[in-house]
């Protein structure tokens, strides 16, 4: 297979929760195959920093301040993009909040916070970004759920914030019929991030079946994968990324 075959062609990509984290990974990878990142997160010096670190690599990358919760946040980072004559072709919706919490230790506010980030967000950045897309005839829509969407969690706002995402992604499969734009989950086991519980990445050959968390580099790959046009015709599927571990029941201690 020739290279031209293999890799896709040069796109913009917005990349959310792209400071550091999975983002940085998959920005990573992204940049290696000679696309353009628009790094996008809260802190516009760490999403400065981050885009500096892309450009050392030779590649092209452009700070983006945003916050996904806020609607008008969106509004002014896409017009920020109009004004740089950036049209994006692929979303990452990679931002996201983990709130450690069991129902009885949820505030007033607190749940509906993490659906803000988790659901709301992508939700408002894609209603907002892909008409560019379909007008163009080609995009890509890949959100970062979990597997936390699939099984039984023991923090209910982020399962459910990610269940939601993996519906709202296959659901939009109607809007998107026959306009060349494709969406995408993926679903992320345990990644070795720093939002990620210490304990579990020690004792990961314990838990995984592969025996390893995750790499953030592992999700950029996937990323990369279905930009090319070699995966046209996956749209709406889950890609499981966790070692195999909601494929195996595990009832004892290994």
């Amino acid at each position: 297979m020739s290279q031209s075959n293999q890799q896709a062609a040069p796109r913009t990509v917005l990349v959310t929760g792209a400071a550091g984290g999975m983002a940085a990974g998959i920005n990573q990878k992204l940049i290696e195959q000679g696309h353009t990142v628009i790094c996008a997160d809260l802190i516009f010096e760490k999403v400065q920093a981050e885009a500096v670190r892309l450009k050392s690599l030779e590649g092209n990358a452009f700070p983006l301040e945003l916050d996904v919760s806020k609607v008008d946040s969106i509004r002014s980072a896409l017009q920020q993009l109009k004004d740089q004559s950036l049209n994006v072709d692929v979303i990452v919706n990679a931002a996201g909040i983990l709130d450690r919490k069991s129902m009885a230790d949820h505030d007033d506010e607190s749940f509906q916070n993490v659906m803000l980030v988790n659901l709301v967000g992508p939700f408002n950045l894609i209603r907002l970004l892909s008409p560019g897309m379909v007008s163009r005839g080609w995009g890509r829509i890949i959100n970062i759920s979990s597997i936390a969407a699939r099984n039984g969690y023991p923090f209910p706002s982020y399962a459910a914030s990610k269940a939601g995402l993996s519906n709202l992604t296959r659901s939009l499969i109607n809007d998107f019929w026959g306009t060349g734009v494709t969406v995408h989950n993926i679903c992320p086991g345990l990644v070795n991030t720093p939002m990620a519980d210490p304990r579990l990445i020690e004792n990961a050959e314990k838990r995984i079946p592969t025996g390893a968390a995750v790499q953030p580099e592992e999700i950029g790959q996937a990323v990369v994968f279905l930009m090319q046009d070699a995966a046209a015709s996956l749209n709406g599927s889950d890609f499981v990324m966790d070692g195999g571990v909601t494929s195996y029941f595990q009832l004892f201690e290994r």
